[in-house]
């Protein structure tokens, strides 16, 4: 059991940022069929995320948007864990195209369709949109569920529901569900699914006066399980890369830096790692 700090949100974003760098350098061919570069991106993404909860986490007196960024953060490693860190391949790419179907699908209807002016590139973005529709669609009906000529597959492709429960049950689960699959407790997922939206959705808790600086420095303490969350995906999707990508972290730059800060205190990861030794990971927030 140790207390969160600084130092150790600091090692788990450093560490998120030398991966997300390594996958970036060796993963560059962007092809729907393989999520290698697909992840890739995704990582990216939630690496920034990331950092942008650190910049607004110091001096910062704005609690509401410090836990919208922090809500957004969790539902993408929600969605990527949900996703890809699976042992069925099948699942992984079915979930995939359908993940990508949306995306794509949600785009052309509300941007290209609907709020985007019907001039300049418009009619590009809107080619594109089609095309890569299409492709995925081609993808979901050749994939091995489709041969089942099941009402259910059919019904899940219809809506492109990645978040579908079950092949034998198509309803989408919601994310408080999703927490709970992917490993968080009943408390952090009660918490997660029922304490952040009132701030990404202006209830009425969003507007109590909680924004004094130690609170604001809590939030992003309350991201450190979410990223020990992202890597132990990062490390269960690459399999392959992860010895390599240890190896390289620790011998990097990146690593001495960190060290090197002023506001880094080797004496908390030194805790820390003798915590995780122990195989006790119990962090007081």
């Amino acid at each position: 059991m140790i207390k969160a700090n600084y130092t150790i949100f600091k090692f788990y974003l450093t560490s998120l940022d030398f991966f997300s760098e390594y996958l970036s350098r060796k993963y560059t061919e962007n092809s729907l069929e393989s999520t290698d570069h697909y992840r890739t991106v995704i990582i990216q993404k939630i690496v920034r995320m990331f950092h942008t909860l650190e910049m607004l986490t110091n001096g910062c007196q704005d609690g509401v948007s410090v836990r919208c960024v922090l809500r957004g953060i969790l539902d993408n490693v929600a969605t990527y864990c949900f996703i890809y860190q699976r042992n069925d391949e099948n699942e992984i790419m079915f979930r995939h195209y359908l993940y990508a179907l949306d995306g794509y699908k949600t785009y052309k209807q509300h941007v290209v369709d609907g709020i985007m002016e019907k001039e300049g590139d418009v009619q590009q973005y809107e080619k594109v949109c089609n095309t890569i529709i299409i492709q995925l669609k081609h993808q979901l009906q050749s994939h091995p569920y489709s041969e089942q000529k099941d009402e259910n597959v059919e019904k899940i492709i219809k809506h492109a529901n990645w978040k579908y429960e079950s092949l034998q049950n198509p309803t989408p689960l919601k994310y408080g569900m999703i927490y709970k699959q992917i490993g968080f407790n009943d408390n952090m997922a009660n918490y997660y699914q029922h304490y952040l939206p009132q701030f990404a959705h202006g209830l009425c808790l969003s507007n109590f006066p909680v924004n004094d600086i130690k609170q604001i420095k809590g939030v992003m303490y309350e991201s450190i399980p979410i990223a020990d969350k992202m890597i132990g995906a990062i490390f269960n999707t690459f399999p392959m890369d992860k010895e390599k990508m240890w190896n390289e972290a620790w011998h990097s730059g990146k690593i001495t830096n960190m060290i090197n800060q002023p506001d880094f205190n080797i004496n908390h990861l030194s805790e820390f790692v003798r915590s995780l030794i122990k195989k006790d990971r119990t962090l007081l927030i």
